[in-house]
């Protein structure tokens, strides 16, 4: 049986330590309307500069209010169905001090929607290129690639967006019956190695979308080793779909790779302790302790050890605007048991230092 109350009881303190935490001016101005991005001027290259001088003064701000920041390197949204100004504010009111913003380019191998949305609100958004995800993705991968990587140099994106090479249902998709989202590309194939190749010529960094399988993981290798320079996010750390499939990846294992790897990274979007994937009826988020509460004790030492490739992310979707509380918690709830020496550093210091070459 699972022990829920202690998680329970630690996301309630949470939402209690966050209550004096509001939206004011020195967190910057909020967007006119749930809807200003659309209209929006896209003013490209980025003056990232600018951004970043925006970008200091906003977590400085929830510093100063005694909360911890959070840069969230994850998260996506279908910008048509997007309530800006309702996403900020939800941003205001949990500490989230950036959303690295991915647009869901609705099956068009190009869409300025991050931009129009860093352009309407250029203090909470980092722009992304958008993510690599169906349709667009998976029916014409390769005008999606070449115009990313066009897009990507040209406008000046710091960060591309997550590209799904094995990537299963979501348990809200699977559970409605949707298959599009099952999508296996061999990540040793000629996308990704035009991928890896581009991110190790020009030095942003990428996203991943990869389940943890045995059968996986050896092609994995092989790019991390041909391209020993590419900057690589590999999102949801320890996310197990299935255990029967996964019996190589464990604390030990990621800590060979990132000592073998000196540009990967992970980040920590995952369900909750409670969390169960519909398909295989099992927890897919394994690294917490049901038993005891909070998380198990050898990845809290594998994340203490090396907290700078470990990357706060909340993971929303397109039909996850509306859930920043839910999600800020769960991260929170996790960022409260590691360690205190690497709790700043994965909420926000390793995301900017990785992005932008910055001790913040």
């Amino acid at each position: 049986m699972t022990r829920a109350y202690p998680f329970r009881a630690l996301a309630a303190l949470l939402l209690l330590s966050l209550a004096g935490l509001a939206s004011g001016a020195e967190l910057g101005q909020l967007p006119a309307d749930g809807t200003a991005y659309r209209n929006a001027p896209v003013a490209l290259p980025f003056d990232i500069a600018a951004l970043k001088a925006n970008w200091r003064k906003r977590i400085q701000a929830i510093k100063a209010k005694g909360i911890l920041p959070i840069i969230d390197i994850e998260s996506s949204f279908n910008t048509m169905k997007l309530d800006l100004r309702s996403l900020s504010r939800s941003m205001d009111d949990e500490g989230i001090a950036l959303v690295a913003y991915s647009s869901n380019s609705d099956g068009r191998k190009w869409s300025d929607g991050a931009a129009r949305v860093v352009s309407a609100d250029p203090w909470r958004y980092m722009p992304t290129t958008n993510a690599g995800i169906y349709p667009a993705w998976t029916e014409a991968p390769l005008e999606f690639l070449e115009a990313t990587k066009q897009h990507a140099l040209a406008d000046g994106y710091p960060l591309l967006g997550e590209f799904e090479f094995r990537h299963y249902p979501s348990p809200r998709q699977f559970r409605r019956g949707e298959t599009n989202r099952d999508v296996h590309i061999p990540i040793n194939g000629p996308l990704g190695h035009d991928l890896f190749s581009f991110a190790e010529k020009t030095g942003i960094p990428f996203q991943i979308h990869y389940e943890i399988e045995d059968t996986l993981l050896p092609a994995l290798e092989e790019m991390l080793r041909r391209y020993p320079k590419a900057k690589l996010i590999w999102c949801h750390l320890a996310q197990i779909r299935y255990a029967s499939r996964s019996t190589i990846y464990g604390p030990d294992y990621v800590r060979r790779l990132i000592e073998t790897y000196p540009n990967l990274y992970f980040d920590v979007a995952f369900g909750g302790p409670d969390s169960v994937y519909p398909g295989s009826r099992e927890h897919h988020a394994r690294i917490w302790d049901r038993a005891k509460g909070g998380i198990l004790k050898e990845w809290s030492d594998l994340i203490s050890h090396y907290p700078w490739r470990f990357l706060a992310a909340m993971d929303l979707g397109g039909d996850r605007q509306d859930q920043v509380l839910e999600h800020a918690q769960r991260l929170r709830m996790f960022l409260s048991y590691l360690p205190e020496n690497a709790r700043e550093i994965v909420a926000y210091k390793a995301a900017w230092k990785l992005l932008f070459g910055e001790d913040l």
